[in-house]
This record gives C-alpha cells, structure tokens and sequence, in this order.
C-alpha cells in the first residue's frame, strides 16, 4: 500500500516550508517537497491509481500544498519552445494534483478584482478604485487627492531563473499618476484611492486559527525597500478584523491566507489576501512564532482527518506544538 503523505509543492530558499515540514516530520506526519527550481532531472509517474511516484517514492497526497511553485524558476535544457512546454506542463500537474488531493493550501488564489467584489458583498469596505492601462487617464473617474497605484497580480516576477524583478506599490499625488516603472504601457494596473487610517494589520488565518500583527510604517514599499524602518508587534486585531478576516476567507475556501487589512478608527478595509504569503519577518520582529505553529496545526489535522484518524493529539504534542490559540 502506498504511503499517505503531505506533498509540499514550492522552492529552494523558502524557509517557511523548510520549518514547517520539518516539525511536521518531527511529529510523524510525513511529508514529500518538491522545488520548483530542482525539476530537471525528477522522475515522476501518476498512476491510474492516484498514486504518485516521484524519484522512487510513491505515496499518494493527502494534503497538496501549493506555495512558491513557480515553473518560470525551471530551467530545463533544449529549444525554448520545448522549455515553455516543460514549464506548463508542470504547472498543470501542480493544479490538477492539488485538485485531486483530499485538501489543498493555495492553490485557489482568487485575484485582486474577485477578493473586492467578494469583499463587498459580505459588507467590508474595500478601497474606490479601477483597473486601468492609463492611471493618468482614469483618475477622472476616481477622484482623490492621493493614489495607490499596484500591479494587478504579485509585486514580483522571474525573468530568468532565480533573478526576481520588483515592481512594488507605490503611494503617488493625483499630478504625479504615471504608469508602474518598467512596465510597458500597456500593462493594466490597480489604482485605488489613498485612505487614511490609524492602523495596518496583517493578519495571518491557518484553519481555524487568527493570528495578528499591528504593522507601522511610511509607504507601502517599505517592507521590502526599508525594512528596518517598519515597525511590526503581535497584538489583538478589533473585531471588526478578525470577523472581516474569517468571513472572507469562508467564502474563498481559505484554509490558509494572509490577509492586509487598515483600521480608520471605525471600521476595517481590506486591501488584499495573499494564499501564499510568507509569515518568518514578521515573526521574527514581532519575537513569536504563533504562525508557524499555527500551520503545523492545520496541515496536521488536514492529514489525519484524509487517512482517517481521529484521535486526539497526545499531551506532549500540544506542548510541542503549543497548546494555545489566539483568537
């Protein structure tokens, strides 16, 4: 009988996965990662049987968690048609794997449009904005004095693999609305009005699990280009958030999500959810690791209920784990 086991689908160099899986295996859930930058020599098979072998391990999913797989990290030898066919070809396998699995992390990422209409639906303010090719142009239907201008899909993407190009937000007077430098002008971008708030939050949710960080800083960019400066503590979100945050994510399917959310002293708006959003900074500022330990959580019970074990945890793993939970 195949094995039953977590398959962690990312990349070298992320350390969330890294700890995750290893403490995972500490506790005996086993677990299979594969890179998305190791895939030129891997063997893989998946039998008519749902069974996957992958360099002669052959096990079957319980839980297909998809995080920084990126094929464009790939670097597969021959003609550049037949490179672009390798990379599909393994992003089509990650999406139909984690479609196939009992439970899947990440692999629904609804994008920016859907999360706001979502969003408002279930009553939580979102930011006025549009998707526009021409911010200059558009800002006569979005009146404001001050802009966040965005890229539609993530900040980042991988020209060649390993070399990552940034194009972060950026917080810019109506006068000032260009397009996103570097990109050609034709590229549709998200600008939305600038609100003014007493807070920021980024709020982590892994299963039923809530965990928040308050997050102070000038400019959007800031976490990547100025980290230093940006401030980040572990408190206690307004409910408002927390409520905002649970609501959202029942209604994309989330079992994991790293929601951003500002606080205007009377209410929550949301900006975005990231279903693959890393968690280790602002740990590591805030001297925690209720994240970490939150996800173990979550891929452990999502294991056990795919192979049918329902037993409760032993004492000695929830004093592993940490037996708390914030709410």
């Amino acid at each position: 009988m195949a094995e039953r086991c977590v398959l962690l689908l990312t990349r070298r160099g992320d350390g969330e996965a890294a700890e995750v899986a290893g403490l995972l295996r500490r506790i005996g859930v086993p677990v299979h990662r594969l890179d998305a930058d190791r895939l030129a020599d891997v063997r893989a098979v998946h039998g008519p049987d749902g069974v996957l072998t992958l360099d002669g391990h052959r096990f079957a999913p319980t839980v297909t968690w998809v995080r920084h797989f990126s094929p464009r990290a790939a670097s597969p030898a021959g003609a550049a048609g037949g490179r672009m066919a390798h990379r599909d070809a393994w992003a089509a396998l990650a999406r139909q794997l984690a479609l196939a699995s009992p439970a899947a992390i990440g692999a629904d990422d609804p994008g920016q449009l859907v999360q706001r209409d979502r969003a408002r639906a279930l009553g939580v303010r979102v930011p006025r904005g549009l998707v526009t090719t021409d911010p200059a142009d558009a800002a006569g239907l979005l009146p404001a004095e001050r802009y966040v201008l965005k890229v539609l899909d993530r900040h980042y993407v991988e020209p060649s693999p390993g070399r990552l190009a940034w194009y972060l937000p950026r917080v810019l007077d109506r006068d000032r609305l260009t397009g996103v430098p570097g990109l050609p002008r034709s590229t549709p971008v998200v600008l939305q009005e600038y609100v003014e708030h007493d807070a920021e939050y980024r709020v982590y949710l892994a299963g039923d699990e809530l965990h928040a960080f308050e997050v102070a800083k000038e400019r959007p960019e800031d976490l990547w280009t100025r980290p230093g400066e940006v401030r980040v503590r572990r408190v206690r979100p307004p409910d408002a958030v927390a409520s905002a945050a649970r609501a959202l994510a029942g209604d994309c399917g989330a079992v994991y999500g790293a929601f951003d959310f500002l606080w205007t002293g009377e209410e929550p708006v949301f900006l975005e959810m990231n279903a693959h959003g890393d968690w280790h900074w602002f740990e590591r500022e805030a001297g925690t690791d209720v994240v970490t330990r939150a996800v173990v959580r979550t891929v452990r019970d999502l294991h056990r209920t795919a192979v049918g074990d329902a037993r409760p945890a032993a004492v000695s793993l929830l004093a592993f784990l940490g037996a708390g939970r914030a709410g």
